[in-house]
């Protein structure tokens, strides 16, 4: 029965995806957008949403029933992460959230499981391993073209990034460049040791980057693809290679 209870996880990986709190005026609520679990299941995994849970003990006890970690977009990170004080252009950020995730993510690390980071996943993958964030990109990086277009849908293509030769996202995906979405004002300032730039916005912005050890599924990036599978296609194939990693682990 436990041979079998394997081959079926390796053929469907359980991925745990982390949630945020969202309070209403009646209740506060377990909040995903359902996007994460739709291309979840269209790359081949099972979506497991993981609530935010206040006592970070419990992390490891949610890790240990899962095959890969996707860290979900949403607020700010908290620039305390990385040793700064807020700027006035910072938006609303989350301590209870950062550190509930700081705890999954080091369960997961500790594990040795594949790991997805999209936008505010990307950013808190980069500050937990000792990188830095450009608070507000308008206010810190003269120059940088509009990233957070207001009222842009979040099923459409804005602009376009290159990928890195030999990364792991342009073998991903199989092309040199690639049009993403794109609702984000912060971004990876210093990437942090054990990473590396994968992908890039024209203006310089990094917008994805892979573990320095290739022997490990560690991916960040800073679009939405989860938002893109079911209008184009190609953007599964990231969920595909990463249930394939979760399957392998």
């Amino acid at each position: 029965m436990r041979e079998d209870t394997n081959k079926e996880r390796a053929m469907t990986p359980r991925i745990g995806i982390s949630t945020f709190v969202d309070p209403q005026p009646r209740a506060s609520y377990g909040s995903l957008s359902e996007h994460y679990s739709r291309s979840v299941r269209s790359g081949g995994g099972l979506p497991f949403p993981i609530p935010q849970a206040d006592d970070a003990s419990l992390a490891g006890r949610y890790v240990e029933r899962i095959d890969g970690l996707l860290l979900s977009g949403g607020k700010d990170v908290d620039p305390a992460l990385y040793g700064e004080e807020p700027i006035p252009g910072i938006g609303v950020f989350d301590a209870a959230r950062d550190e509930w995730e700081l705890a999954l993510f080091k369960a997961a690390m500790a594990r040795g499981i594949p790991i997805l980071g999209i936008c505010r996943g990307c950013q808190f993958v980069n500050a937990a391993m000792g990188g830095s964030l450009f608070q507000d990109l308008a206010a810190q990086r003269p120059g940088t073209k509009a990233h957070s277009p207001e009222g842009f849908p979040v099923d459409r293509l804005y602009h376009s990034v290159d990928l890195v030769e030999g990364s792991l996202l342009r073998g991903i995906f199989g092309c040199e460049r690639l049009r993403v979405n794109s609702f984000h004002h912060q971004a990876v300032k210093e990437l942090a040791p054990g990473l590396e730039a994968s992908a890039f916005a024209a203006d310089g912005v990094l917008e994805g980057f892979e573990s320095s050890d290739k022997t490990r599924f560690l991916v960040g990036v800073q679009f939405h693809p989860e938002s893109l599978t079911q209008r184009f296609p190609q953007f599964v194939a990231l969920f595909a290679a990463f249930a394939e990693a979760c399957g392998q682990a």
